[in-house]
């Protein structure tokens, strides 16, 4: 009699596991590898959304009650006057934070499982998905800044009033040095730290227990409430979601970034012309 063979179920990984090899792509051109060898797809980790949920809110809570106390002491960004002091503070803070949300979803995912930075995303992607990427930047700025930012335009007016500017343009002067600090945050710093953690850790992990669908919505929404600006949060959420799209189909986290930095350029220089308005 034959011997029956186990069957595989989605339990959970074993924490000194790690995710399978890379297999590298299998269609041929030229007698060459077309592309290079390709990771896991989104979701195939072994975090999840517990891991998820426990770093956010660990990494979450002194954020939360330093913001408390900024607001009852009545600090705010908009009542400092731009200056390079200031901005120059703002990247410094803004590491610091980002820094601490990033080690909370490093120790949740790569240390607990023991994995490289690999499973994040760090990784290359296929030639064929060049094309991919270029569209995405296109049409996903595009949609982002014309439609989605004119439909939350239009609903924050009826809401609340007049929008107000975004926070972190109040932040930086309308000179050079103004400029290069913002560069600096914005296309320099953001886009890899915020990539890696809502992409790389918080996107795969609710995808492992979501599914792709809900796991991209959900990290996308949370992206767009991590900015604390109700006046852009639907632009930001759609940017959110095509990031996430962009990820599942490159697999590389490299890809988001250069979304990201080039999205992020697109904005200052809309800023820089307009004379800071």
């Amino acid at each position: 009699l034959p011997t029956p063979q186990p069957q595989q179920t989605d339990a959970t990984w074993p924490a000194a596991s790690s995710p399978p090899a890379p297999q590298a792509a299998s269609r041929v051109d030229g007698g060459q590898t077309f592309g290079v060898a390709r990771g896991p797809s989104p979701g195939q980790v072994p975090w999840h959304g517990r891991d998820v949920l426990l770093a956010l809110l660990i990494a979450a809570a002194p954020i939360a009650a330093l913001t408390v106390l900024g607001t009852i002491s009545g600090g705010s960004s908009g009542s400092q006057e731009p200056s390079g002091g200031f901005a120059l503070a703002a990247i410094i803070s803004t590491v610091i934070v980002d820094g601490w949300v990033l080690f909370w979803a490093w120790f949740f995912s790569l240390h607990k499982y023991r994995l490289s930075w690999a499973s994040f995303g760090f990784r290359g992607y296929e030639k064929r998905s060049y094309w991919a990427v270029a569209a995405a930047l296109v049409l996903g700025g595009l949609f982002a800044t014309s439609i989605l930012g004119n439909v939350s335009d239009y609903v924050y007016r009826r809401i609340a009033g007049p929008v107000p500017q975004e926070n972190v343009v109040t932040i930086f002067p309308h000179t050079s040095a103004g400029l290069v600090l913002f560069v600096v945050l914005a296309v320099l710093v953001a886009p890899v730290i915020e990539e890696t953690i809502f992409r790389g850790f918080v996107f795969q992990g609710l995808a492992r227990s979501w599914g792709p669908l809900l796991g991209a919505v959900t990290s996308a929404l949370i992206f767009a409430l991590w900015h604390q600006q109700l006046s852009v949060l639907i632009p930001i959420f759609g940017l959110g979601a095509l990031l996430a799209a962009a990820f599942y189909w490159t697999k590389s986290i490299y890809t988001n970034i250069a979304f990201h930095a080039t999205f992020n350029t697109l904005g200052i220089l809309v800023w820089w012309f307009a004379k800071g308005k």
